[in-house]
């Protein structure tokens, strides 16, 4: 479950990087991701956007992740079970640096396995953990390439992005300039894709520094064998204050993520 929600969370800093250059008024869009991040599933997902306030809704299993910029807080929500839970910014960091020496110590007892593996199978294995593993990825200098190559997805003309670290392919990005008025939210959105980035050791830095500097709204962007995430479709709204808050009647339980602690009602 708790490596499920690393995984998710992975996710929304890529989407979040995606919101910091778009709207101040609201935006609603609904995407579909699939790779070995979503362990051979394709989920299709739709996300809400306000100043201050972002909620992604699953539909496979109708899980909601609210962040609150205004409360310093994320909101879990179990749509299904009527639960939900929260966690403060402050407490996810020092959850983050508790579980850091746990990841590390794993992967260590993984590389010592791995010694004793057939030849093909050790090299599967290394691609598959790579430089994501906690210890194991080191922040290189970051390039975002302009290929100047077009095609149309989703009924968006794009534009092909790919995005380098130390010359590296780490993702490439098919962008549109269709989505007007960029730029009047990126300041709070870039801080806090920023801080989820810092809080798992998951997510390439370089990833999110570089969808910063991609030029429109991502359509589709393919992070390797990760994931694939395409946008198929976008609508510019303002969004109700309710859709960011626990319905009523839900029970308040312990969070799934981090080992967060149960909060008393």
């Amino acid at each position: 479950m708790k490596q499920n929600m690393l995984g998710r969370t992975l996710g929304l800093c890529v989407a979040l990087s995606i919101v910091a250059s778009v709207y101040g008024q609201g935006i609603y869009w609904e995407s579909t991701a699939s790779g070995s991040m979503m362990q051979g599933k394709t989920m299709t997902s739709k996300f809400y956007y306000m100043p201050k306030m972002f909620k992604t809704v699953t539909r496979e299993d109708g899980e909601a992740v609210m962040f609150r910029l205004d409360k310093e807080m994320m909101i879990m929500v179990n749509q299904k079970e009527k639960t939900y839970s929260e966690m403060t910014f402050a407490d996810m960091e020092k959850s983050m640096k508790q579980v850091s020496p746990k990841m590390d110590q794993a992967m260590a007892e993984m590389q010592k396995q791995m010694e004793n593996m057939p030849e093909e199978q050790r090299k599967m294995v290394e691609k598959m953990m790579g430089e994501k593993m906690p210890g194991n990825k080191k922040e290189g200098m970051v390039e975002v390439v302009n290929t100047g190559e077009k095609k149309t997805v989703s009924g968006y003309s794009c534009t092909k992005f790919v995005i380098k670290e130390d010359g590296k392919e780490v993702a490439a990005v098919w962008a549109t300039k269709d989505v007007k008025d960029f730029g009047a939210m990126r300041r709070d959105m870039e801080e806090f894709s920023k801080r989820m980035a810092a809080m798992n050791p998951m997510v390439s830095k370089g990833l999110v520094e570089g969808m910063k500097t991609v030029e429109g709204f991502p359509i589709e962007t393919d992070i390797g064998e990760t994931m694939k995430e395409v946008v198929t479709k976008i609508e510019r709204k303002s969004i109700a204050a309710s859709e960011f808050e626990v319905p009523a009647g839900y029970k308040k339980v312990k969070s799934p993520l981090f080992g967060g602690k149960e909060e008393q009602e």
